[in-house]
């Protein structure tokens, strides 16, 4: 599991300490890995960057990934992306606000996020339409970063939909917003 180390200092690296205080035992995700340990390494290595060292900010890469955990309908991937989500700096409304059909009431970008999240689901690919909004509001290494954080995080979702993995001890009773929409 070592290639998921998190930088030291990193907000995930804090996220990581606390919980290893609270947590004795690794999370369910990483025991399901544990069980295929050359997939495991090859994936938390890609993962790793993805989380650790995408060019996008962590709000974004945040916001991407519980767009996903929703429309994907992974209950595992949206708890422990929505912990991970608020030390980054979204507030609880913004966090089940990702889990809403519509993109009204977000700053433009954030929309874009979403919006790229759900054409992608929807369409399996980007219109002209959201390639040149997306070229416009970032750079080509954050377009790859984004178009790859959201692949990665669906078959992440999808991986834990067909495992049916339960939420970790320490999360049970928490979920999607009871009002999310879909």
């Amino acid at each position: 599991m070592e290639p998921m180390r998190p930088p030291a200092g990193s907000t995930y690296d804090k996220r990581k300490s606390d919980r290893k205080q609270q947590v004795r035992r690794p999370n369910n995700a990483l025991s399901v890995m544990a069980h295929y340990p050359e997939l495991a390494k090859a994936f938390m290595e890609f993962n790793r960057h993805l989380l650790y060292f995408n060019t996008l900010s962590e709000r974004v890469v945040e916001l991407a990934v519980l767009r996903v955990a929703w429309r994907r309908r992974s209950e595992y991937e949206w708890v422990q992306h929505a912990a991970s989500a608020l030390e980054v700096g979204l507030t609880d409304v913004e966090i089940d606000h990702t889990a809403v059909e519509s993109v009204d009431g977000w700053a433009s970008e954030d929309a874009l996020v979403l919006r790229a999240v759900d054409e992608l689901h929807h369409n399996h690919g980007w219109s002209d339409g959201t390639w040149s909004e997306l070229a416009e509001a970032f750079d080509t290494r954050q377009v790859m970063d984004l178009l790859f954080t959201i692949g990665a995080y669906d078959t992440l979702a999808v991986a834990f939909n067909c495992f049916d993995l339960p939420l970790d001890p320490e999360l049970e009773g928490k979920g999607f917003p009871s009002e999310a929409e879909g």
